[in-house]
């Protein structure tokens, strides 16, 4: 018979692998702790167990009232959380836009056409909602990274870009930053900026698949106040920003 590490482990391993295959997609609901017990065939406690230890990797994220979500297909090491607290949250967004940019031109070298069906399909699911990939006050720390984004770092090949844009993300989930992000673009805007990113990945042109993220992540998430007000301290001039859409459009 089994031993108690021996059928943690063999849990973990499950949940984990269900995860990595995708059987589990990024932002999807888990069954729930009763259903799994019965499903590996071990008790619930365990069950708890693993999915805490995959919390704390960054994989999984259990919302009180909501149910436990896949965060991400690969670890995030809770040193990249713990490093990330010493920046700013400026810096973070910062780095947080180089992804998506490399991101984006990778995408458009590498991408199958599993790909740009899988991203197509995201795009239409994401019309009409301007939460990309930002979550409303009402809905704190949930909906950081929408499958749209999530797709074209699959498409990218490149495991490290997408391991450090999830932690990225959990890091913009953390308390300290809640109420501090808000989404410039709105819905319609949102839409036509993914179509252009998807139109250059497509066309493998990884030109304008920069221009194109460039111009779309400088008027995605920003900065706000208390009073909601935008805090301009990412943003290129005026002058810089057209440059970019009117680079990205031709």
């Amino acid at each position: 018979m089994p031993t108690g590490s021996e059928r943690a482990r063999t849990t973990l391993s499950y949940l984990r692998r269900k995860i990595t295959t995708g059987q589990w997609p990024v932002g999807e609901r888990i069954p729930i702790e009763p259903d799994l017990a019965e499903q590996i065939g071990v008790g619930r406690s365990t069950v708890r167990e693993a999915v805490r230890s995959l919390a704390n990797m960054g994989m999984l994220e259990t919302l009180p009232g909501r149910g436990t979500f896949v965060r991400s297909a690969t670890p995030t090491s809770s040193l990249l959380n713990e490093f990330l607290n010493a920046f700013t949250l400026e810096e973070i967004l910062s780095y947080r836009r180089a992804l998506e940019i490399e991101a984006a031109q990778q995408a458009s070298i590498h991408r199958t056409d599993e790909d740009i069906a899988a991203m197509r399909v995201a795009l239409e699911e994401e019309n009409g909602c301007s939460l990309c990939p930002i979550a409303t006050a009402g809905e704190a720390n949930f909906g950081f990274e929408s499958k749209f984004h999530r797709l074209i770092f699959d498409a990218a090949k490149n495991r490290l870009l997408a391991a450090l844009y999830a932690g990225i993300n959990q890091q913009l989930r953390s308390p300290q930053h809640r109420g501090r992000l808000a989404n410039l673009a709105s819905a319609s805007e949102m839409e036509q900026w993914h179509s252009r990113v998807l139109d250059a990945i497509e066309s493998g042109d990884f030109i304008d698949a920069v221009h194109a993220m460039a111009a779309h992540v400088d008027h995605d998430v920003v900065m706000v106040t208390e009073d909601q007000e935008v805090v301009h301290t990412l943003a290129r001039s005026e002058e810089q920003q057209q440059r970019i859409i009117d680079v990205s459009e031709k």
